[in-house]
């Protein structure tokens, strides 16, 4: 009998700063986005390489950029959400890189695009904190 994926465990370590404001949803639809009132939603594909080197990367930035904790982050099971395919943002973009948004309000503000781009993490994180602070 195999052991099941432990899901949380494969998202690696996280640190202080970033575990008190994780949601980690193995399923949703793209209504989780509504529920974002200021925070980065992050797409992961647990069989993905270049997924699991964009999270480790967006840990790395949110610690450095927001030590204070003030966005929050949203990480959600590409396959357990098949339906984020039909939000316009991400419409033929997802393919199991770390695809990458931004949100404000429960609205997209940016995106990491297509593929893996995480050269735009730190600044979109900025951009974010600074629009979320107004």
């Amino acid at each position: 009998m195999s052991e099941s994926f432990d899901r949380m465990a494969a998202l690696g370590e996280m640190p202080p700063t970033l575990s008190a404001r994780l949601r980690f949803l193995p399923d949703a639809d793209r209504s989780v986005i509504g529920t974002i009132r200021c925070g980065v939603l992050f797409v992961m594909a647990f069989w993905s390489g270049p997924a699991r080197l964009a999270f480790a990367e967006l840990k790395r930035v949110l610690s450095a950029e927001d030590a204070e904790g003030r966005l929050e982050l949203v990480v959600v099971d590409t396959d357990g959400c098949p339906d984020l395919q039909d939000q316009p943002e991400f419409t033929g973009k997802l393919h199991g890189a770390g695809e990458t948004a931004w949100v404000k309000g429960g609205v997209v503000v940016s995106t990491s695009g297509l593929g893996y781009h995480p050269e735009c993490f730190g600044p979109n994180t900025r951009r974010l904190l600074s629009e979320c602070a107004a």
